[in-house]
C-alpha cells in the first residue's frame, strides 16, 4: 500500500504536463482547508466549484472571519484545480503524527484537500505539513498556497498583516 502511494507521488510531476479538460479532470468541486499552526498561519476553509460558486469560512489569523460566498471564474477554478492535480492521491490518504514516512516537525499547519466529482466520488489528501512526506514536502508552497489561485485576498488578507488579524 505504502509503495503504491509513493509510486503515485513519484509519477505525480508527470501529470502536471498533461492537458486535462474541466469536468473530465474529475473534480467538479474542491474543498481546501488550512489549519492553524503555532504562530500566525491563516486558518480557513474554502470550497470552489466548476459551476462558479465558492464558499469561504474564516477561522483565525485571517482578515475576515465567518462565512462568505464568492464567485469563481472558469479560469480561476481551472488554475486552482490544476495546481492541486499533481498531488491528488488515487485514494484517501492522511499524513500526520501517526502516519508519516519521514521526519516530523512540530507546530506546523495542516491542509486538507477534498476533490468531489459530479458522480459523488471524492478523494481526500490530509497532510500535517510538519510531516516531510516525500512528494509533498518539496512541493509545500504549491499545495499550501493553492488557495491563492482563487479570489480570496480580501478575505484571507495579506501575509504582512497576519499578526494583526483575530486569533481564537
Amino acid at each position: 500500500m505504502q509503495n503504491r502511494i509513493l509510486a503515485a507521488l513519484a509519477l505525480a510531476p508527470l501529470a502536471a504536463c498533461a492537458t486535462v479538460p474541466a469536468l473530465e479532470a474529475g473534480a467538479e468541486r474542491i474543498s481546501f482547508s488550512a489549519e492553524p499552526c503555532y504562530g500566525f498561519c491563516p486558518a480557513f476553509e474554502v470550497t470552489a466549484g466548476a459551476d462558479g460558486e465558492g464558499r469561504y469560512e474564516g477561522r483565525s489569523s485571517v482578515k475576515v472571519t465567518g462565512a462568505r460566498q464568492f464567485s469563481v471564474t472558469p479560469e480561476e477554478f481551472a488554475a486552482f484545480r490544476d495546481r492541486l492535480a499533481p498531488y491528488r492521491p488515487a485514494q484517501d490518504v492522511r499524513y500526520d503524527h501517526e502516519n508519516c514516512d519521514a521526519p516530523l516537525a512540530t507546530d506546523m499547519p495542516a491542509v486538507q484537500v477534498i476533490w468531489r466529482e459530479a458522480n459523488g466520488r471524492s478523494t481526500t489528501l490530509d497532510w500535517y505539513m510538519g510531516c516531510a512526506q516525500p512528494g509533498l514536502a518539496e512541493n509545500r508552497e504549491a499545495i499550501y498556497g493553492a488557495w491563492r489561485e482563487l479570489p480570496l485576498e480580501e478575505l484571507v488578507g495579506a501575509d504582512s498583516e497576519r499578526q494583526g488579524y483575530a486569533r481564537p
